[in-house]
């Protein structure tokens, strides 16, 4: 409490040094401080809340392109030509892509094909996941992208 009082303390000690010297002025003169005052105070307002809406705005738009690259890549992802690489099996190449992302990879054989289950928090990530994967030779049947909660969920069927 007693750093709360020294606050209060500073503050109306502020408040009354600032009602002396209106004081001191005439009428003409303090209205024209306090109008000044609130000019000042209502830009600096608005200049921070600019600062904030273009900040936002540009976080927006560098998500919208990761999500149109996204888009592109999902609907592009039956013409992408695998690289022939047969010395690892499509298991072991889906687990070497994972390690070099840094992103744990739940994976399940059902017959040839492999389901896998992996989440980021950026859209990117994962693109650059499935690039990896295409260009060492797996084949991508089917792709789904859903978010849940701060992470993006893919789930892929490949083989």
């Amino acid at each position: 409490m007693k750093a709360f009082d020294k606050v209060q303390d500073k503050i109306d000690l502020w408040i009354e040094q600032v009602q002396a010297y209106l004081a001191r002025l005439s009428l003409r003169e303090r209205i024209m401080v306090i109008a000044a005052t609130i000019i000042v105070l209502v830009a600096i307002i608005v200049t921070s809340l600019w600062k904030m809406h273009s900040a936002a705005e540009q976080q927006q738009d560098r998500l919208n392109e990761l999500k149109d690259n996204l888009v592109w890549m999902q609907s592009h992802v039956v013409t992408m030509k695998p690289a022939d690489d047969l010395s690892l099996t499509v298991a072991d190449k889906i687990q070497r892509v994972s390690q070099q992302q840094g992103i744990s990879v739940a994976s399940q054989q059902v017959g040839e094909q492999i389901q896998l289950v992996a989440e980021h928090q950026n859209y990117a990530i994962l693109a650059n996941f499935l690039t990896q994967l295409v260009q060492m030779g797996v084949n991508i049947e089917k792709m789904e992208l859903n978010e849940a909660g701060q992470q993006i969920k893919l789930t892929a069927t490949v083989h």
